[in-house]
């Protein structure tokens, strides 16, 4: 069965079932609990311990939750299961996750893009900016799953990328 259909359902029966229990907030603040445990052990070698010491500190319906997914041979499936949770609960709440990675500060944009999406009814943005100055001008726009890249070394790749193509052509 494909994962992300998977993971996409036990997210939303996740929401439900949070929403009857009356535990919405609880249950999205130990989702983003345990992604952050999740990340931490896979990003450190072996098992330290991370994610174990983390599970007593949930609710007993993230509790319950766990153990369903246990059972049901779906561990594998459990970040993209996260992922899911929070996309539904942003969705639900009106709130968009944006990013921006530009090779210089850009505080004009960053104010113009917060404008527009308050304008098209999020009523709260978590938007994240960086600088990557290997970038060398232009920025890149991360939306919820909708992606612009406008930067210099994007545009100089696919230059290059033509370039190539119509050598060949020639030769």
């Amino acid at each position: 069965m494909n994962t992300g259909l998977v993971a996409n359902r036990y997210a939303r029966a996740l929401l439900e079932f949070a929403h009857q229990q009356g535990v919405l907030e609880r249950v999205h603040s130990d989702v983003l609990t345990l992604q952050k445990a999740l990340h931490e052990e896979l990003s450190v070698s072996g098992d330290d311990g991370i994610l174990s010491a983390c599970i007593p500190k949930l609710g007993p319906e993230m509790q319950q939750f766990l153990r369903v997914v246990v059972m049901n041979g779906r561990a594998d499936s459990l970040p993209a299961m996260l992922r899911q949770f929070i996309l539904h609960y942003n969705e639900e709440k009106g709130i968009a996750t944006a990013s921006l990675v530009s090779a210089a500060p850009m505080p004009t944009l960053e104010k113009k893009l917060l404008a527009l999406l308050h304008d098209k009814g999020y009523t709260e943005v978590d938007f994240t900016t960086t600088v990557d100055p290997s970038l060398i001008g232009g920025f890149i726009l991360q939306i919820e799953d909708q992606r612009l890249d406008a930067s210099l070394t994007s545009q100089l790749k696919q230059i290059k990328k033509e370039f190539v193509e119509k050598n060949k052509r020639i030769i």
